[in-house]
């Protein structure tokens, strides 16, 4: 009898843990489904009314068609896009190097060097923007290249705030590599840089997966620093919705149909990369975690 006492409650117990936790996650959902459906709302209605009711009368796809001559979209995604994926890319391979360095080698400050990681990590943007632009504009003066306004200006920016988050993710998830792998690739007669090619890089490929993913969403979401470093042929996307809304503004409100439309459409592509690469994240996440 007592034992049918004490399991009544905890059935209980675990039946109400699962409610609570299907209705926080129907609140999460709420939360996240919302504000995008209330976007493709407001994108399909007329411009006159679009953004100031939420009547379904005369919706029309319009705007998506619209937003491609009224802002300069299929450049600024171009820009975007490429910027974001050499970030990316760069910024994992970079990184990826030296955390090798940092999870195989021991050597004096290496400690030192892993918290400096996090203290670049945590310093805030609008605090470098203007010495990078100053730094960028003596040595265009100096060199007589032009840096403002070029690509790689605005990808090597990036890295220097994706790299100490990318190297101290990888550290962690190099140091969780057993070592005896790479010693049995070197019995095997294969030298140190066969095996961080061979036998490393395939076991860390999940990792810097995560880690290519934070750099490109990094660089798709920013304005600050592509408001500054871009002209108005290499603008991304945050900065070419921005330069939409401030011309509308200028000539009374802003066209709510078109820019929740463009809106949606420059929010494909990071959706686009978490769909397809997705069975990386669980493993590199969780195994990036381990302390190095």
């Amino acid at each position: 009898m007592t034992t049918e006492v004490q399991v009544v409650p905890r059935r209980a117990a675990r039946a109400a843990s699962s409610w609570l936790g299907y209705g926080f996650g129907l609140v999460f959902l709420l939360l996240v489904l919302v504000p995008i459906g209330y976007m493709v709302l407001v994108s399909l209605q007329p411009s006159d009314v679009a953004g100031t009711t939420l009547s379904v009368q005369g919706l029309s796809p319009r705007a998506f068609v619209d937003i491609w001559s009224v802002i300069d979209l299929a450049g600024n995604l171009e820009n975007s896009i490429v910027v974001a994926t050499c970030t990316a890319v760069l910024s994992s391979i970079v990184g990826f190097g030296a955390a090798y360095v940092l999870s195989r080698f021991r050597f004096r400050g290496r400690d030192a060097l892993r918290l400096s990681l996090l203290a670049c990590y945590s310093t805030p943007g609008i605090v470098l923007v203007i010495p990078l632009y100053a730094i960028y504009v003596q040595i265009q003066n100096a060199l007589g290249v032009k840096l403002i306004g070029s690509p790689p200006v605005l990808i090597l920016t990036y890295m220097s705030f994706s790299l100490p988050y990318t190297i101290w993710m990888l550290t962690g998830y190099l140091v969780s590599i057993p070592e005896e792998l790479e010693e049995a690739a070197a019995l095997d007669g294969a030298t140190r840089l066969q095996t961080l090619r061979k036998v490393v890089f395939p076991l860390a490929r999940p990792a810097m997966v995560v880690t290519a993913i934070f750099a490109f969403v990094l660089a798709w979401n920013d304005v600050l620093f592509a408001s500054v470093l871009t002209s108005d042929t290499t603008r991304t996307v945050g900065v070419g919705i921005q330069a939409f809304v401030s011309a509308s503004a200028d000539g009374g409100l802003p066209q709510w149909n078109n820019l929740m439309a463009a809106g949606l459409v420059t929010s494909l592509p990071p959706v686009l990369v978490f769909v397809f690469v997705q069975r990386y994240l669980i493993s590199g996440l969780t195994a990036g975690s381990v302390k190095g």
